[in-house]
């Protein structure tokens, strides 16, 4: 496994000079800041930042997001699906010729929810927290979303998922690039009027199913979602069920304490699954892949980056936590 230094906006000198000074190699992007045309990237700017990892030294993993607008009428099943579908299909063409191999999704419009972001944990350093019973206050996440469409039943969101993967996987298999579908974050069954998919195991088999033996259908395992959903026993089941069928793309290293209805981000090893233990049993099921630091606890002694909303501290203890696991284990890619 290998580490990756991810969730960027842009790739700026002092982000490149903290990746090698961490030992890292690879970045990932997360909604990248490209200039958007008729709701998508273009191929020149692809290609582009594609370069300026390159320049740099370091591998271009993934991009992870599109800005929702790209595809929120996806996402909803309303008129204009089609034309943004056709949008999502080029991407896909794009970022094969740009060379980057693997394009993260969510499959949720009223996006990640929280309803606290500043709950104390060990040390009263803050972290993000949801509480189901307080979820009607309103999201404190700032992201823009859509929360003007109520769709309860979950089966016509399962119907927008199945024709939005029917148009883009052939497309993903012709091009070689891989989807990796997100869970829902919070995994619960509603927010803000829209029935939730990606809640639990049994919703990313039928999933599976929908794609078949398409081999460019994956997931971003994030591990905080998947121990939101039911602790250290529901992480491990997502890893040994896909694991040995090459179904993950990567890994978001990240856990909580408690699981839904309420759970609060915490710092790795004070939380419901055992790290080492989750490490090893990845490299057991033959993944090989990157793993990345996501949400963390933010330091108070934290060095910010403003203008990338990027805590360098935070996030380096976090990876140097992470590289020493894998370095114990034997698992770290050199």
């Amino acid at each position: 496994m290998r580490i990756c230094l991810g969730q960027l906006r842009v790739l700026t000198p002092k982000i490149v000079t903290y990746a090698k000074q961490l030992g890292l190699k690879s970045v990932q992007f997360n909604t990248p800041n490209l200039p958007v045309v008729n709701n998508t990237w273009r191929l020149e700017d692809l290609v582009a930042l594609k370069k300026s990892c390159d320049d740099a030294g370091l591998r271009c993993e993934t991009i992870e997001n599109v800005p929702i607008e790209f595809y929120d009428k996806v996402l909803l099943g309303l008129e204009g699906r089609d034309q943004q579908i056709e949008n999502y299909q080029q991407l896909i063409r794009n970022m094969a010729k740009a060379e980057i191999p693997i394009l993260g999704y969510h499959f949720v419009p009223t996006f990640v929810w929280r309803t606290a972001q500043d709950t104390p944990g060990r040390g009263g350093v803050k972290v993000t927290s949801f509480d189901a019973d307080l979820a009607k206050n309103g999201n404190t996440v700032n992201y823009w979303a859509r929360t003007d469409v109520s769709i309860p039943d979950v089966e016509d969101m399962w119907a927008n998922y199945k024709y939005f993967m029917d148009a883009v996987l052939p497309v993903a298999k012709e091009e070689g690039v891989r989807l990796a579908l997100h869970p829902d974050d919070p995994p619960v069954p509603m927010v803000a009027g829209v029935a939730r998919l990606f809640i639990s195991l049994d919703a990313f088999k039928r999933a599976e199913e929908i794609a078949g033996d398409n081999p460019m259908w994956g997931l971003d395992l994030c591990l905080g979602c998947c121990s939101q959903m039911g602790g250290a026993e529901n992480v491990d089941n997502f890893i040994k069920y896909f694991g040995p069928k090459g179904r993950i793309c990567y890994v978001h290293f990240r856990d909580v304490q408690g699981v839904v209805p309420k759970f609060q981000e915490c710092f790795l090893g004070e939380g419901n699954f055992d790290p080492p233990h989750v490490l090893k049993l990845l490299n057991d099921v033959g993944f090989h892949g990157y793993v990345m630091d996501d949400h963390v606890p933010r330091l108070d002694v934290d060095v910010v980056d403003e203008e990338l909303q990027f805590g360098y501290t935070s996030h380096g203890y976090t990876i140097g936590y992470i590289e020493g696991i894998l370095k114990t284990l034997g698992c770290l890619e050199r």
